[in-house]
């Protein structure tokens, strides 16, 4: 393949081609709005109809109560044509009794045949299944909400979005974060020869809104994929931002007369027993057998939510995928311990001063999260063991020992849908200690425009001949229009020198400049399915006003027919560790296939010259799906680097990953994963997991790992974890 070798055009070039495509895809494609669309009103409205006798929830409606209960219809288009009639009528119907709000919705399509339907673990992202959501603002602040969506299968995902979504984040740097908020709800589908139905029940227990009134009203939502005719449809119109809970519809009346609300304390200990095999090297085999418990305790108050854990496990919770990071900012996973999950949207700030992953080795915490008034606040504190023993110290970085972690974070909401908010973060032990506090605001302006402000400041104690006592500050503002068409980014950052938090995710320091960020991104009805351009320019200096980051970037992607097309160039100038200058001219692609069922194949790539070597990365997967219960993953990652004079090409990384996943119901599936790399590293990973009430679970865990030394660890997990409720207190 070609190495590409000439510079791209200057900034303003590319700037220019950008806004031309957007132009002309404009003008040249389908228009999405038409003269005769009537005007649709921005707030839709249903009344609650309470029930004596709820449904059986089984997907199926044919409980009595459902004749009786509040009906509604007529969902719009928000993808493609927005504005529009939906092309498959929907009918949702609601009510409720003294535990719970019960939501079905009866989805017609005229051939079943192309209806969608592969995701079957708890808390999946319904990327290409039909699907069904509601979505709830209990509060009536026109800007957080619950969101529950079922997809044929009876899939359940639920999640918690604030600030109009601005927590859903579901890149490489913060996967599913929303998603990460669980609730002890029931829902089934079932599939009819014309139609597919689905039932919900959501106790009123798990949900948290004002008390003390004789009759509510909530904001509310309703939502349809229909991935055939690839038509994204909405109840209440969301205008041009999908998460626009501040148009939400309507449900009224709810009486709070003998509604159960009050929520149980929760007790939930654990036991586990591990065999395990340690061999180094070509040596003797070690055998040891260890055994341990813990405990998780909730405990709600009102509106708020204690939570407390002693000795925690993570057994079952399976080791980061190996990737290839081609930028100079490290790479950031998600968090996957249960503990950080609940309330960990809160601490989110523009520049994150608490990243939990952090935290390693936890031994126990605590945390408290809940909502005042106007207020959202959050305060967590964590024990935490010896850090990772093969982590390489930084120069300034605290020490490898048992550390105390402390973060508070208070937030007002002020107007509609604005909010201020401080943040305040302490790692310490004794008198060593790295501090953080930082003050932010989100400010909604006119035209889907936001003000995001960030203010910070770092101290790092001293108390070490290698460490000096350390203070530096952070300043970011980014002025944002985003809507699901046309979104802008315009971002100026000041990094203190010194500024680098353990605590959190900032992954560049001493810089000071500007980026720019601009997305087009449009669905439409027909042969085009989708088109997507995406520019971005950055430029930095550090501190002293020398250039170290300058980059120009453009990407096109083109679907059509389940096939999509992806190309972007990028010339980037950027200094490295040693103060050498280095010229980048790279260019990502992909090619992807996603058929509504069975199969989904993808491919991944960057070729060009990086840091002053020619460089191809290709990663190929494939996801094949014989059955809804059945899914075999494979993924090959493959980067080749060649120096200017090298005769060939030199194979620096190579990684192959295989996936097995078998659901034998919702709450009972099994994992296993192999993944193996040049290095003669190899990760095996093996998990049953059985839900067999709920929030008590039984796992089974097989872990077999090599290192590049060769030497070898065997593990097997055995975990039962069992919840107890009481309301005693």
């Amino acid at each position: 393949m070609r190495i590409i070798r000439a510079r791209l055009a200057s900034p303003y070039l590319t700037l220019a081609a950008y806004l031309i495509f957007c132009l002309w895809s404009l003008r040249v494609l389908p228009a999405d709005t038409h003269d005769d669309i009537p005007e649709i009103p921005t707030n839709r409205t249903i009344k609650a109809v309470r029930i004596e006798t709820p449904p059986k929830i089984d997907g199926k409606l044919d409980d009595v109560c459902w004749q009786n209960s509040a009906t509604t219809g007529e969902l719009l288009q928000f993808e493609p044509q927005r504005g529009e009639p939906a092309s498959q009528p929907t009918t949702i119907y609601v009510a409720y009794d003294a535990n719970n709000l019960y939501v079905a919705f009866e989805c017609f399509k005229d051939d079943m045949n192309n209806l969608a339907a592969n995701l079957t673990r708890r808390d999946s992202f319904f990327f290409s299944d039909d699907h069904v959501e509601v979505l709830i603002d209990t509060f009536l602040d026109g800007r957080n909400c619950y969101a529950f969506a079922l997809n044929p299968l009876g899939t359940q995902t639920d999640r918690r979005l604030i600030n109009e979504g601005s927590n859903r984040r579901t890149g490489q740097s913060r996967i599913g974060t929303a998603i990460s908020w669980d609730c002890d709800w029931q829902g089934k589908a079932s599939e009819e020869t014309d139609k597919w139905t689905a039932e919900f029940a959501i106790p009123f227990a798990e949900l948290r809104f004002p008390k003390g009134q004789e009759t509510m009203t909530w904001g509310i939502n309703f939502w349809r994929n229909d991935e055939v005719p690839a038509e994204e449809q909405m109840w209440a119109d969301m205008g041009d931002r999908q998460y626009a809970v501040s148009r939400f519809g309507h449900l009224t009346d709810i009486s709070t007369a003998n509604l159960v609300t009050k929520r149980p304390v929760k007790f939930k200990p654990y036991g586990t027993l591990n065999p395990q095999a340690t061999q180094i090297g070509d040596g003797e085999t070690t055998l040891a057998m260890k055994g341990d418990a813990g405990l998780d305790f909730r405990y709600p108050i009102g509106d708020f939510t204690v939570d407390l854990t002693l000795n925690p496990d993570f057994a079952q919770i399976e080791a980061d995928p190996d990737l290839v990071n081609l930028t100079d900012i490290p790479l950031r996973f998600p968090e996957k311990r249960p503990f950080f999950l609940e309330g960990n949207e809160l601490f989110q700030m523009p520049l994150d001063l608490f990243y939990s992953r952090r935290v390693e080795d936890l031994i126990g915490g605590g945390k408290v999260i809940g909502k005042y008034n106007k207020y959202n606040v959050a305060f967590m504190g964590a024990v935490a063991g010896p850090e990772n023993p093969d982590k390489e110290i930084e120069a300034g970085e605290l020490p490898l020992a048992n550390y105390n972690y402390s973060v508070l974070r208070l937030q007002r909401e002020v107007g509609k849908t604005s909010s201020v908010g401080f943040l305040g973060v302490n790692k310490q032990r004794g008198g060593t200690y790295d501090r953080a506090g930082g003050l932010d605001a989100l400010i909604q302006l006119p035209a889907a425009t936001s003000l995001n402000l960030e203010y910070a400041r770092e101290w790092k104690s001293g108390g070490l001949d290698w460490a000096e006592s350390t203070a530096d500050d952070l300043v970011f503002v980014q002025l944002a229009r985003r809507t699901n068409v046309f979104s802008v980014d315009a971002i100026y950052a000041d990094i203190g020198e010194y500024f680098s938090p353990e605590t959190g995710f900032v992954p560049r320091i001493d810089r000071r400049g500007v980026v720019i960020r601009s997305r087009y991104n449009k669905q439409y009805k027909g042969a085009i399915e989708r088109l997507r351009g995406e520019v971005e320019y950055e430029r930095l200096t550090d501190q002293t006003g020398e250039l170290r980051n300058h980059r120009a970037g453009f990407s096109g992607l083109f679907g059509v027919y389940n096939f999509f097309f992806l190309v972007g160039p990028e010339w980037y100038y950027h200094v490295d560790d040693d103060d050498k200058p280095l010229t980048d001219r790279t260019a990502r692609f992909f090619v992807g296939w996603f058929p509504p069922k069975y199969v989904q194949i993808r491919n991944t790539g960057n070729f060009g010259v990086r840091n002053n070597n020619n460089i191809f990365f290709i990663r190929p997967e494939i996801t094949i799906r014989p059955t809804a219960k059945l899914s075999f993953e494979f993924i090959l990652q493959r980067l080749h680097e060649k120096e200017p004079d090298a005769s060939g090409w030199q194979l620096a990384e190579w990684t192959r990953r295989l996936v097995v996943n078998y659901q034998f119901a919702q709450r009972m599936y099994a994992r296993a994963s192999a993944e193996f790399t040049i290095e003669r590293e190899r990760r095996v990973f093996a998990l049953f997991a059985y839900e067999y009430r709920p929030e008590s679970n039984f796992f089974i865990v097989y872990n077999d790992n090599r290192d590049i030394e060769g030497d070898t660890e065997r593990i097997v997990f055995i975990k039962i974890a069992h919840l107890l409720k009481t309301d005693l207190f």
